[in-house]
């Protein structure tokens, strides 16, 4: 996975790697934020695909749930 990767490709939650970041985009409001992949695991478990958590996310700017994106980067190299 290089760069942004929208996460629609089905990767399940346990897929993601240390160096993963996760960007939660609300398509209603444009309101975006990092999200932590462990809270997500812990709430959805790690077999979780991402279209099923997309689903479930609610923007916290709008309170309109979905439709919202993830989107997956790559943390920097140091």
């Amino acid at each position: 996975m290089d760069g942004s990767v929208h996460a629609a490709l089905d990767l399940s939650l346990g897929d993601l790697r240390e160096w993963h970041t996760l960007r939660a985009w609300c398509k209603n409001c444009r309101h975006h934020a990092e999200v932590r992949s462990e809270a997500l695991i812990r709430r959805y478990g790690k077999d979780a695909l991402f279209s099923t958590v997309e689903r479930a996310l609610v923007c916290t700017s709008c309170d309109r749930g979905g439709p919202v994106r993830l989107e997956i980067h790559k943390l920097p190299r140091n």
